[in-house]
């Protein structure tokens, strides 16, 4: 059996454990695992309030907070038990999402928010990541989730009787599984050096975020002290594995058999950014599995069975009057189904540019995009949650949203969640991404749009590297530096000016039969599917 450690996961609308693309391609990946009858167990925390639910109030995006009880959605296995952190024992319940629902393979959630733990120690699983500076966030909270995660996961398949094969980390916050597999060999008397390898004999690698400053580093003190491991190996030890500040990435790669990039460009970017780690002994191991979506999940079935452009066409103005119609009820805009309409909807991060299309808000350049909306050439609609404690991201949220108030055919949307996505997918006729190059790991959203008829309009980075240009709409500039965001700004200007909109407008059949190709390209090459038997044959076999 694989152990699949993860720190969110989304499977379904009532089950709020994720956060973003992180936790969507976890749940592909257990959905395409249950589907080919792969071996595999999910285990991730219970987060009752999720990452945080997104509001519009008074013209402003607002963040709430809400308990949810998972009662019917989840079982209750009737396990409990404490682990030690910080010299203090914490209580941790496991539920079980029960094999086959949802689609997904059986999945462990461990909840420290029960009795007898006190308020604070309750806190420790409460909010993904530790929560927002709002909500009482910290570096040490951060620290405990990870440890609960990878103490209370290991502890609950042993007490389920489950024999784990590989425990396989997806992201750098399981860092600490790998610490508990070496500290368990030398409980039974091995050496350091033993120690190391076992854990690496039992532990695979999944590496995500391109950028040193999103991987988490913690102070050496902080992790020795709240980990307890000053009870297996001093400070220079610790050091070894995760060098100092304690990289929780770097600990995944040196106590890891193999590794694995998200993509063939980020198996590139990895092996650049991480090229420190050991002389670059461990970085050159890098690999890539590049993501896939679950097609299972996330087609429609009016585009599934679609095999021409007219199949195409018909289907894509069904769900584009259904995105319509919510858009209505939920804004009291109205879009028109024959105007080409771009989405841009995803996590709101500074790197992924949301702002692009109108770069320099209120000077010349945007101008043009203004004026397309105003005429009624083009509709724009934007979904998507900042960080919480992003105030910039909320401030770019707000900024677009206000805009919308003016701008005819620009709509802002609230509650990004997998029911919106799946909606705005498949309502799409463009599906938008501009990332700032190099930094998008892979991307996944693009897949799941192209398989429901929308084109990709993409900055060619992470898996559209790996694309076929013919089946979407590539810009931007692959030289990273300069002054690149005005750059791809005027560049995604002249691609939407002298293709996308030429084409929709000139030439509607091979408008959809285009979208048809790249329908049969997603459904070739990028499925979660494909993915999980990469894992298999790549990651997991010795």
């Amino acid at each position: 059996m694989i152990a699949f450690f993860t720190p969110e996961v989304a499977l379904d609308q009532s089950l709020h454990t994720y956060g973003g693309g992180l936790g969507f391609v976890s749940g592909d990946f257990l959905r395409s695992a249950y589907k080919i009858n792969f071996p595999v167990i999910g285990v991730t925390i219970l987060p009752r309030q999720g990452y945080y639910d997104q509001h519009i109030e008074n013209g402003l995006m607002k963040i709430n907070y809400v308990n949810r009880h998972y009662d019917g959605i989840l079982e209750r296995t009737g396990i409990k038990f404490t682990v030690e952190i910080c010299s203090s024992s914490v209580w941790v319940e496991v539920w079980r999402l029960p094999e086959g629902k949802f689609g997904a393979a059986q999945i462990l959630f461990l909840d420290a928010d029960i009795d007898p733990n006190d308020h604070i120690s309750r806190l420790n699983t409460l909010q993904l990541y530790g929560g927002s500076r709002d909500s009482g966030a910290n570096l040490e909270r951060k620290i405990v989730q990870s440890l609960l995660l990878a103490r209370g996961g290991i502890e609950a398949l042993k007490r389920l009787n489950i024999s784990v094969s590989k425990y396989h980390g997806n992201e750098s916050y399981t860092a600490f599984v790998p610490m508990e597999l070496a500290c368990e060999a030398l409980k039974e008397g091995k050496s350091f050096r033993e120690a190391v390898e076992y854990a690496k004999s039992k532990f695979v690698f999944t590496t995500h975020t391109p950028v040193r400053a999103g991987n988490p580093e913690y102070s050496i003190n902080s992790v020795m002290r709240m980990g307890g491991y000053d009870k297996f190996f001093d400070e220079e030890a610790l050091r070894k594995i995760g060098s100092d500040p304690f990289n929780m990435t770097a600990a995944c790669l040196r106590l890891s058999k193999k590794t694995n990039a998200v993509s063939k460009k980020h198996q590139e970017t990895s092996q650049k950014l991480w090229h420190w780690v050991n002389g670059n002994s461990v970085a050159k191991r890098i690999i890539a599995i590049t993501n896939g979506v679950s097609r299972d999940y996330w087609q429609y079935e009016d585009f599934r069975i679609a095999v021409t452009a007219k199949e195409m066409e018909e289907a894509k103005l069904k769900h584009k009057r259904e995105m319509i119609q919510y858009i209505v009820e939920k804004t009291g805009r109205y879009l028109s189904e024959n105007v080409p309409t771009i989405i841009w909807a995803k996590r709101f991060a500074e790197y992924k540019r949301p702002h692009l299309l109108f770069y320099n808000f209120n000077q010349e350049k945007s101008e043009w995009i203004k004026s397309q909306l105003k005429e009624n050439k083009l509709q724009i609609i934007y979904a998507g949650k900042p960080h919480p404690d992003d105030d910039n991201m909320i401030h770019a949220f707000n900024r677009l949203l206000f805009a919308s108030y003016e701008l005819p055919n620009l709509v802002v949307l609230s509650g990004y969640e997998l029911w919106l996505s799946k909606l705005l997918k498949a309502g799409a006729d463009v599906w938008l991404n501009n990332p700032r190059f190099p930094m998008e790991a892979s991307g996944t959203s693009g897949m799941s749009a192209a398989m429901n008829g929308a084109l990709n309009l993409s900055i060619v980075d992470g898996w559209m590297c790996e694309a076929d240009p013919e089946n979407y709409f590539p810009f931007g500039t692959q030289i990273p530096g300069g002054d690149q965001d005005s750059f791809d700004a005027q560049e995604l200007k002249i691609c939407l000016e002298t293709t996308v909109m030429p084409l929709f407008y000139g030439d509607k059949e091979k408008w959809y039969k285009k979208t048809l190709a790249a329908k049969f390209e997603a459904e070739k090459y990028w499925t979660s599917d494909r993915m999980v038997l990469e894992y298999q044959k790549l990651l997991y076999i010795d």
